[in-house]
Parts: structure tokens; C-alpha cells; sequence
């Protein structure tokens, strides 16, 4: 095809504008893609900061959490203690019962 019946047919057989029409619409388009990437940027990075935040609060509860497990053995630990003396000292009392004052 000859060129300059390309520029011929753009330049006088299209509508007055149409060229125009074309780019703007090229580049609006353009820009609405750009803006829709960055909106899912925008969303991305608020997905991270919520998953981090999450994420956050979860390392801190599981860290509780095993605290209050170490806590909870140390009351079992001095609950079986206490319950051994306890039982001493009812075994002791069975064999030595109180005098009782005449």
C-alpha cells in the first residue's frame, strides 16, 4: 500500500477529530489500566499490612499462651507438693491423735 494514500485517507476520508478521538481514547485507556493497577497496589499493600498486623497479634498470643502453660505447670508442681504434705501430715496425725485435756 502506498503511503501517502495512507495519509490521504487519514488526513481527508476520516472524520474531523477522529485522530484525536483515537489518542485520547488510546491514552485514557491507558491511564484507567495504570489507575486500576494501582488501586490493586493500594489493595495489596493494605492485604500486607493487615496480614502483618494479624500476623503480629498472633506471635504475641501463642507467646502468652506458652507462658501461662509454664505458669500453669508451676501451680501444678507446687498443688501436687502441697497435697503431699498435706497427706503427711494426716497420716501423722492418724498414728499421734491430740490428747485430750482431763
Amino acid at each position: 500500500m502506498n503511503p501517502t494514500l495512507i495519509t490521504d485517507l487519514l488526513t481527508y476520508a476520516l472524520p474531523s477529530g477522529f485522530l484525536a478521538g483515537t489518542v485520547t481514547w488510546l491514552v485514557s485507556r491507558r491511564k484507567r489500566r495504570n489507575d486500576m493497577l494501582a488501586d490493586m497496589q493500594r489493595s495489596i499493600d493494605l492485604l500486607c499490612e493487615k496480614y502483618n498486623d494479624v500476623l503480629q497479634e498472633n506471635v504475641t498470643l501463642r507467646r502468652e499462651k506458652a507462658d501461662w502453660l509454664v505458669a500453669q505447670q508451676e501451680l501444678l508442681r507446687k498443688i501436687d507438693k502441697l497435697t503431699r504434705e498435706v497427706e503427711g501430715l494426716r497420716k501423722n496425725f492418724n498414728r499421734n491423735p491430740p490428747q485430750k485435756n482431763r
